[in-house]
């Protein structure tokens, strides 16, 4: 009897024969090995994509095989018929794996509209979107789609289409086309024709639309426009300012504004240079015709550097939007080098400034000359001069605002600043102490090895009812201060007065600093004014005195008698004793001018009482004369460097004086006295330079020096090596804002046209208001001689720029320009743009001013797609798995005959 096993066995190898007969059938047929596999089934193809599936099929023998271990007793043919629906489950289900797709076509659309809201779009241009909108809606055809994107500076979705169109808040003072656009490709689902219509004025502030429509077409998206009229406006905008290429200190020339109106209106438009009216045509009345109006005003430029213009729609009887009105543009002023020349000794001898400004005029420098109280307080005022020069003017004319600027001017914004000498100038001008000796290359303080003469001074101070309050510790604090100055060895007598002379410091040697500082505390105000009985009182202090100078400082803010005054001043200057007058307030001018002519003095008025202790230190050292070396003096060289190259300085006649000064440790000393003296001296300050010459520029102690051929040299050579650094080349500079970035480039090209390449260019970027460099980039060449940067225009507003060329870390030319963004580039453009957006349907097949049926006709156009068909495969599987799961439960044929 034949093992039960042994047929089990036969039937298993005869279903692996099968398997892999079939496995073979299937390879040398169909290649399941293959990537893809294309089925012609008619006039469509279908493709295998995953064809590897198909060797499931060869499983499908064993189903026939196993069906004669059945312990079920339905009949062959329904045994067959289960075998077979299983087969057909397991060919499914490998069909299904395999990935069966067609390529299919359709036309369906789908529109992306964008809308924009920005500020420039009227609300009758939205609201004429938003029936446009409906009427798209409405237009549509079944299995169409239509989404919506509103957009100014930045694009939004709006997923509520019947919703009405609203602005956006703190983003509508732009608009960006080109990013609205980027953002509708993500919207479209597959199996659409993609469309776009865009709605908008066509005034693009930032973004391009020329440059993304060949991008939509690359991507098959179709740009469609249109366009709402906004309805009459009555707008005026002031678009720009523009200037010549090059403006030159003192050239006339003309400031075009570009003023654009909807109408013919009367206006009134103001001019500005810098923060002052224009002054050859500050404001015009000018009839503006509808369109683009170009209206010039003459102007003139008063120094070099960068000058910023503002016009202004001031009056109009036809205007809507106001932050349109205004418009600014900064431009680089070439010209000769600006020196601010302020000369003390024009108060004793109005010509004497006159020496230094024609040498200097004729070395083609502008000089602004100015009295001892011309000094600007601030260092803005003071950055448009490249040099000051401050000759003999006593420290009480300069106050500490004035000293600030200065000190910040050198230090801060590089300027040069040169000292020069004279009686009222260094120590001998009372600046021992102050912000100019601390940036000043010397020191104030002489050496004492000259004889000193023995000094015995008397202040007499009024002390009346009105010196009460402030006045009288003023008054106090310029006595402490005298006595300070003083050597010890000098007398000091401090005598009081009001109807009566009292005095308060006997007359004693001025070491005793701490007794006679306490004395003067004990001063107090009360009483009346007779200033007569107070100088005779000094007059015999100090005739008994045993000194070589004997000087008396009377200090008074009223009134008092006449009599007698004059006279004993008379008397007292023949006796050798000098009298000055200091007067505040409402001091009688008059009376201490007599004082001061008949005592051979000098007379002092303020109303500053923190200057009056430098008064008073002033004039006691002029008194002393300590500091003033006034002998024939020779200029030695004891150090060459550019700023005396060439000038003659070694044959330079001789100096009449000049103010003994000792120099500081980093000082470059460059000329010297036969005393071993400082006569010129520099240093660097901050970035800038500061100089002390310590003779005069006049007919004083420079006398022999006017007549001299190199002293126009001299002083021109030393003014160019002090003042603000300056680069010989200069390129020419190009600037625009686009889309609110400020795109510079530069054209590098030599006095042989040739172009200049491989520099290290860098871009500073000034702030006009306050002329401190806001940023710097770095510019990239990319061409022959060219380069070019890009900033971020971050504020409205002119800014001012400076390209920096280098080779080797130094500089070898610099380029100037300008540029600017008056206000928010919406409010730039008032009428439609249609170019940009002609352009973009152009070129992606789109429509002009589509309307709304024109939008979902797909023409001749189809969208084609590649479609599943698994998921049929698989539903036809579920429907083959629910009758095999019959035919196993229910008997359909009868009985299965069994042989016994």
């Amino acid at each position: 009897m034949r093992k039960p096993w042994i047929g089990i066995a036969l039937r298993i190898l005869a279903g692996l024969a099968a398997a892999g007969v079939l496995a073979l059938i299937l390879w040398l047929t169909v290649d399941p090995g293959r990537d893809t596999i294309e089925v012609s089934l008619g006039s469509r193809p279908i493709t295998l994509l995953e064809p590897r599936w198909l060797y499931l099929i060869a499983i499908v023998p064993f189903f026939f095989v196993v069906r004669t271990f059945s312990l079920t007793d339905v009949s062959f043919t329904q045994q067959y018929l289960q075998s077979g629906l299983r087969s057909l489950i397991i060919v499914g289900l490998a069909v299904a794996l395999a990935r069966p797709a067609w390529t299919t076509s359709d036309n369906k659309i789908s529109t992306v509209v964008l809308i924009d809201v920005s500020k420039s779009v009227s609300d009758k241009q939205l609201a004429a979107a938003q029936k446009y909108v409906k009427a798209l809606s409405d237009a549509k055809r079944p299995g169409d789609d239509l989404q919506l994107i509103t957009f100014a500076e930045r694009p939004e979705v709006l997923r509520d289409l019947s919703a009405p169109l609203a602005r956006h808040e703190g983003a509508g003072a732009g608009t960006n086309i080109q990013s609205a656009i980027q953002l509708g490709y993500g919207l479209f689902p597959d199996g659409y024709l993609p469309r776009m219509v865009i709605i908008s004025d066509g005034n693009q502030t930032t973004g391009d639309v020329f440059a993304e429509a060949y991008r939509a077409q690359e991507f098959g998206v179709q740009l469609s426009w249109r366009m709402f009229a906004a309805g009459r406006t009555d707008e005026i905008r002031v678009v720009a300012i523009h200037l010549p290429d090059e403006v030159k200190v003192g050239a006339p020339f003309d400031v075009e504004g570009e003023i654009w109106s909807t109408r013919e209106d009367d206006v009134t438009l103001s001019l500005y240079q810098d923060e002052f009216p224009n002054g050859l045509e500050p404001s015009k009345k000018v009839t503006l015709h509808e369109g683009v109006n170009r209206i010039k005003f003459k102007s003139e430029a008063k120094r070099a550097g960068f000058t910023t213009y503002t016009m202004k729609l001031v009056k109009s009887h036809h205007d809507t939007e106001k932050a349109n009105n205004t418009a600014v543009m900064t431009t680089p002023v070439k010209g000769k080098p600006n020196i601010l020349y302020v000369e003390g000794g024009v108060i004793r001898d109005p010509g004497q400034a006159g020496y230094l400004e024609r040498a200097l005029e004729h070395e083609n420098m502008d000089v602004e000359v100015r009295g001892p109280r011309g000094l600007p307080s601030s260092a803005k005022a003071l950055e448009k001069y490249d040099l000051v020069l401050v000759s003999d003017v006593p420290a009480h004319f300069v106050g500490l605002g004035q000293m600030q600027a200065l000190e910040s001017y050198v230090r801060d914004y590089g300027g040069g600043l040169i000292m020069a000498g004279g009686e009222d100038s260094f120590g001998s001008g009372g600046y021992q102490g102050t912000r100019i000796e601390k940036i000043m290359p010397v020191r104030f303080d002489s050496e004492k090895i000259r004889e000193q003469p023995n000094i015995a001074i008397a202040l007499v101070i009024d002390r009346s009812g009105s010196m009460s309050g402030p006045k009288i510790e003023a008054a106090k604090e310029s006595a402490r201060a005298t006595a300070e100055v003083l050597s010890p060895s000098d007398l000091i007598s401090v005598i009081a007065f009001d109807s009566q002379p009292t005095t308060i410091v006997r007359l004693q040697r001025a070491s005793s600093r701490m007794r006679i500082s306490a004395d003067i505390s004990r001063l107090t105000a009360g009483g009346g004014t007779n200033i007569h009985p107070a100088l005779k009182e000094a007059y015999d202090t100090l005739a008994a005195a045993r000194a070589k100078v004997k000087h008396v400082i009377l200090l008074s803010d009223g009134q008092a008698s006449y009599d007698g005054i004059a006279e004993l001043c008379q008397e007292m200057r023949a006796a050798r004793i000098t009298v000055s007058a200091v007067g505040i307030g409402d001091a009688d001018r008059n009376l201490l001018n007599i004082i001061a002519d008949n005592g051979d003095g000098r007379l002092y008025m303020t109303d500053d009482l923190a200057a009056l202790p430098r008064i008073f230190m002033k004039e006691t050292t002029e008194a002393q004369k300590s500091a003033l070396v006034e002998d024939l003096v020779t200029a030695h060289v004891v150090k060459r460097v550019e700023a005396i190259e060439g000038t003659g300085v070694d044959n330079a006649p001789p100096l009449h004086g000049y103010v003994s000064t000792k120099p500081k440790p980093k000082s470059e000393v460059i000329l010297i006295s036969d005393m071993g003296e400082p006569l010129l001296a520099r240093w660097r300050v901050g970035i800038g330079t500061s100089v002390a010459w310590t003779s005069d520029v006049k007919n004083r102690w420079s006398v022999e020096w006017l007549r001299w051929g190199g002293y126009p040299k001299f002083w021109a050579q030393l003014i160019r090596s002090s003042m603000r650094r300056k680069v010989y080349d200069s390129y020419d500079l190009y600037a625009r804002v686009d889309g609110g970035v400020a795109r510079v480039m530069v054209d590098a090209v030599d006095i042989d046209d040739k172009f200049v390449n491989d520099l290290d260019t860098t871009l500073e970027v000034i702030d006009p208001r306050d002329s401190k460099v806001k940023k710097t980039v770095p510019m990239e060449q990319t061409a022959a001689g060219r380069y070019e940067a890009d900033f971020d225009v971050d504020r409205y507003g002119s800014y001012m720029l400076k390209a920096v060329h280098k080779r080797d870390g130094k500089v070898v030319a610099e380029s100037t320009g300008a540029v600017a963004l008056p206000y928010p580039a919406e409010f730039l453009e008032s009428t439609p743009d249609e170019e940009p957006l002609h352009h973009a349907a152009l070129v992606t097949g789109g429509t002009d001013q589509a309307p709304p049926d024109s939008v979902w006709n797909p023409k001749d156009k189809k969208i084609v797609y590649t479609q599943d068909l698994w998921p049929w495969v698989l539903f036809f599987v579920a429907c083959l798995l629910i009758g095999d799961i019959y035919f196993k439960r229910v008997r359909v044929f009868g009985y299965r005959t069994i042989k016994m």
